[in-house]
């Protein structure tokens, strides 16, 4: 290629003459062997003739006139008579096969060093240089042959180096689809099939591992009576044993399955009514790049029931083209008891591909083994149940193209959330929507004006009500009436919470609660009524006001409370505090650990 533009010689024995002396580029190539790359044994009586013929149209060619190298300075090459034969003198690195060899020489001496991840990356370079097999485009004589064979041979050197590196890294998962199609392109390359059954092993696959044993052994019986190597068959014997040698060594990063599609863990989507405004917020705050050197983080949180789960849920289903490489969903569970983060760690990494029981004990290191996985990766993680953001730390991807979307069932503040939102119940019309779409528009028990006074009492939180007409599917006896008849009823058990419960929300987010925060709220709503300033909370508690205060504020931020500003000059404090019906009714007739 000169100035951009391809200028192969068209003529095959002309092309074969380059071939030979770029293959022997800035060294001599003496007469007679290129004698013997055109014409083999039989050259004819005019070979000398015609040999300086195809030189001649060679010089023509740009770059390659002697008089070229008239400038020692000159960027071109240039063919040279020297005595006994010709040289094609040529500046260093614009020969492909001169940068493959320099960038695998880098390749191996990082890897001697140490450094397995520039190695891997410097061979997986070098690899990138070939555009096929060696001189594929012409037929070539005895003598470049036999350095195309070399050629050739090199490649699957470095391959096999790089591939070597890979397996070190974790790479497994990612490397069986090409394994495959090396290993059945090159049958009885034994240190081929080796790194194939290495590679599904640790991939959890075992039987198919010793498949590929079995497969080389009868290719080797048939074509060539032998039997596999002794290393093939004793990494055979430690496949069959489950020898824990062949696992990756302590500490390793191990890099998730390159499937085909990336890993998708969300819940299934549902349709959401009325939060078109508070989505294209979100996206926003995911998605906008400017300045950022970090992922993204978000938090959602909202009253008990008003649908964080299926919002976040929602969201990271519409943005599968902004985060290509996978969207993961993961939860704390239930508030009463918050699963660890190392058991949250390990179920991000099971997803991505990894065997529960191959991953290491501590925390650090699967936060560790996770950002690796994240590294190069553009991924969305949706982290439900969320009780603090010190959770979300070692969940943090590593690339900062992606985002973490928190689910919290209180505010959460610190740990790099850059945006909080909260969100708020749907309004009357979008409660009537969601409640006659879930019941059926045919199926309205006990009219109109019951339905309104059910939708007020359940405050537009949509859990509550998808809830409440799971039981009404369940007693199509029942009229609207004996449902709120029924939860206004005091019980000292609960339901399972496989049944329909209008209350599991609220229940469930109570259990969350310190000792203290739940005997407040209880008091509050078997005590008060509607709307308490801070001096009429303090009364019922028996608390003084600032002690009041600091308790009814961290309820707020468990959004359990309603806030307004005090305007009538009738407390001292600055705002008055609302249960909202729902939760008071829950409270005042289930306890919270009544409810299996």
């Amino acid at each position: 290629m000169h100035d951009g533009t391809h200028v192969t010689p068209s003529a095959p024995k002309v092309r074969q003459v380059l071939a030979l002396l770029a293959l022997r580029a800035n060294s001599t190539v003496p007469l007679h062997q290129l004698v013997e790359e055109l014409w083999e044994e039989r050259p004819p009586s005019s070979a000398a003739t015609t040999l300086q013929t195809y030189i001649y149209q060679l010089r023509k060619l740009p770059g390659l006139s002697e008089s070229g190298r008239a400038d020692p300075g000159a960027p071109l090459g240039a063919l040279l008579t020297t005595p006994g034969g010709y040289r094609l003198s040529v500046p260093e690195g614009c020969l492909d096969s001169r940068r493959f060899a320099d960038l695998a020489t880098r390749g191996r001496r990082a890897m001697e060093e140490g450094a397995v991840s520039e190695a891997a990356a410097t061979l997986h370079r070098a690899l990138a240089v070939w555009r096929g097999p060696a001189l594929c485009d012409l037929a070539p004589g005895p003598i470049a042959g036999i350095d195309a064979l070399r050629l050739e041979e090199q490649r699957y050197e470095v391959l096999e180096e790089r591939i070597d590196a890979d397996l070190l890294l974790g790479r497994h998962h990612r490397l069986i689809s090409e394994l495959t199609a090396l290993a059945a392109d090159n049958p009885t390359r034994e240190g081929l099939h080796a790194k194939l059954m290495l590679a599904l092993y640790r991939a959890g696959r075992r039987p198919d591992a010793l498949e590929v044993f079995q497969r080389i052994r009868q290719v080797l019986s048939r074509e060539l009576g032998l039997e596999p190597c002794s290393e093939l068959q004793r990494l055979h014997q430690q496949v069959l044993a489950g020898d824990p040698g062949l696992d990756l060594p302590a500490g390793t990063a191990v890099q998730g399955p390159p499937s085909g599609q990336p890993p998708v863990t969300l819940p299934a989507d549902v349709p959401l009514i009325g939060r078109e405004a508070e989505l294209a917020r979100a996206r926003r705050a995911l998605t906008e790049s400017a300045g950022r050197d970090r992922p993204r983080c978000v938090s959602v949180a909202g009253a008990p029931g008003v649908g964080t789960t299926a919002f976040a849920v929602a969201l990271a289903h519409r943005l599968g083209d902004v985060f290509p490489d996978g969207r993961l969903y993961v939860s704390f569970g239930d508030p009463a008891g918050p699963r660890g983060v190392d058991e949250v760690l390990a179920d991000l990494l099971q997803a991505v591909g990894h065997r529960r029981s191959e991953l290491p004990a501590g925390r650090a290191d699967r936060a560790r083994m996770f950002r690796c996985w994240t590294a190069g990766r553009r991924v969305l993680l949706v982290v439900d149940d969320v009780a603090a953001a010190h959770q979300v730390t070692d969940l943090v991807p590593a690339h900062a193209g992606s985002a973490v979307l928190a689910a919290g069932y209180r505010r959460l503040y610190g740990g790099g959330f850059g945006t909080s939102m909260d969100l708020l119940p749907i309004g009357p019309d979008q409660s009537h929507e969601l409640f006659l779409g879930a019941l059926g528009r045919d199926r309205l028990p006990g009219g109109g004006a019951c339905l309104h006074r059910v939708l007020d009492l359940f405050g537009g939180l949509p859990g509550p009500m998808v809830e409440a007409v799971g039981m009404l599917a369940l007693r199509p006896h029942w009229s609207l009436r004996q449902l709120v008849d029924w939860m206004n009823r005091d019980r000292h058990t609960g339901v399972p919470h496989q049944r329909p419960h209008p209350f599991h929300h609220v229940l469930r987010r109570c259990g969350g609660l310190g000792h203290r925060q739940y005997d407040t709220l209880a008091k509050l709503a078997c005590e008060g009524d509607g709307a308490l300033t801070v001096e009429e909370a303090s009364r019922i508690l028996g608390l003084e006001a600032d002690d009041t205060e600091e308790l009814l504020e961290e309820l707020l931020e468990f959004l359990l409370l309603e806030v307004d500003l005090v305007r009538d000059g009738s407390s001292e404090r600055f705002f008055r505090y609302r249960l909202p019906p729902l939760l008071r009714m829950a409270l005042r007739t289930t306890p919270v650990r009544a409810l299996a």
